[in-house]
């Protein structure tokens, strides 16, 4: 288990290792100078050049890259071209905002989808799937930006139940003390409840968009998953053994736990890839946002940054999702990590020889 861990860590900083050459590579040729960006259309050859040498990118390709790479494997993403504060700052205040609605969110569509998937799957046929079929074909053909959208038109403009979609603080909310740069634990450490309440109350509309946006794959998974088990001959022996559909049910889950998971690291990234969409249209100050409007601006700092920590964080959760699997299927461990110099199985054609007396 050891060996197998210890190969999945080294193939994942071989994998970030590319990673860091591929955002260097796909930054650098990018159409467009930062310093034509950063001085305007009018600006001059020399004022060009003086930027272009202030910000280093008059080196060659090589330097750049070497020095880009020993930066990043200190902790040092770089510094804004247009704000001239640092990254990595930037990113430590602004990926706990993110979080604060899409984990939620992840976990509301992880009981959306495998309450209403497993009702599908025991009720396949019936009316409850084939409604749980509309509902799912109408939220995966509806963009995320249009469902929210359609709640604010919902509860903030029509029922006049949700907060208006300006961000996490109103102005009548006191700002915290800065402690941890975590606006949210800030809040918390503050015993200020009342801003940390006015941030729930404000997340709630991007928590629900995420769980329904994300809780229709996420119950079809579980729908076909389940399907396949429950019509497989050792679930029809559990059955006629007399178990109760509880404990079959349990059966059944333990067989798709492992697809499941992996499906929810997928969605993980995938929701972190979409933040800025909901995040643009919540006026939410995450992570999200602030890669967009770098993108925008053409600040390649920026846009270095945050695809390397998605990345970063995306390779670190299927490292875990690996070490997982791995310790909860023993068919899994088996494979990952046999006993070196093990005798493979006796068959019928090698029978085992016992010795005499």
């Amino acid at each position: 288990m050891i060996r197998y861990l210890a190969s999945r860590l080294a193939v994942a900083a071989l994998l970030l290792w590319g990673l860091i050459t591929l955002s260097f590579a796909l930054v650098s040729l990018l159409p467009g100078d930062p310093a034509v960006a950063l001085l305007g259309e009018y600006a001059t050859p020399s004022d060009v050049a003086r930027i272009n040498a202030e910000l280093g990118l008059d080196k060659p390709y090589f330097e750049r890259y070497l020095d880009y790479l020993l930066r990043t494997l200190g902790g040092d993403l770089g510094t804004s071209f247009f704000t001239g504060s640092s990254v990595s700052e930037e990113l430590w205040t602004r990926v706990p905002n993110t979080l604060v609605y899409l984990v939620p969110g992840l976990l509301l569509a992880l009981v959306i989808g495998l309450g209403l998937g497993t009702l599908a799957a025991y009720r396949v046929g019936r009316l409850a799937d084939r409604s749980f079929s509309v509902v799912v074909s109408i939220l995966m053909a509806m963009p995320e930006f249009v469902l929210a959208l359609l709640l604010l038109y919902i509860f903030y403009q029509q029922l006049r139940v949700a907060p208006a979609p300006l961000g996490m603080l109103s102005a009548a909310d006191i700002t915290p003390p800065v402690i941890t740069g975590w606006l949210p634990v800030d809040a918390v450490l503050a015993g200020q409840w009342g801003t940390v309440g006015s941030i729930l109350s404000r997340a709630a509309l991007p928590i629900v968009t995420l769980g329904l946006f994300f809780a229709a794959p996420f119950g079809k998974t579980v729908r076909t998953g389940l399907l396949q088990i429950l019509n497989s001959p050792q679930i029809e022996f559990a059955r006629a053994c007399g178990l109760r559909p509880w404990q079959v049910f349990g059966y059944a889950l333990s067989d798709v736990r492992g697809a499941l998971m992996t499906y929810m690291v997928l969605l993980f990234a995938a929701a972190l890839s979409g933040a800025a969409i909901v995040e643009s249209v919540f006026s939410w100050p995450g992570v999200g946002g602030w890669s967009l409007d770098g993108v925008l601006k053409g600040d390649v700092p920026v846009i270095q940054g945050f695809v390397l920590v998605m990345g970063a964080t995306s390779l670190l959760g299927y490292v875990i999702l690996d070490t997982l699997i791995t310790l909860l299927d023993p068919r899994t461990r088996a494979i990952a990590a046999p006993t070196r110099g093990s005798r493979p199985p006796l068959t019928v054609s090698e029978p085992e020889t016992v010795p005499a007396g």
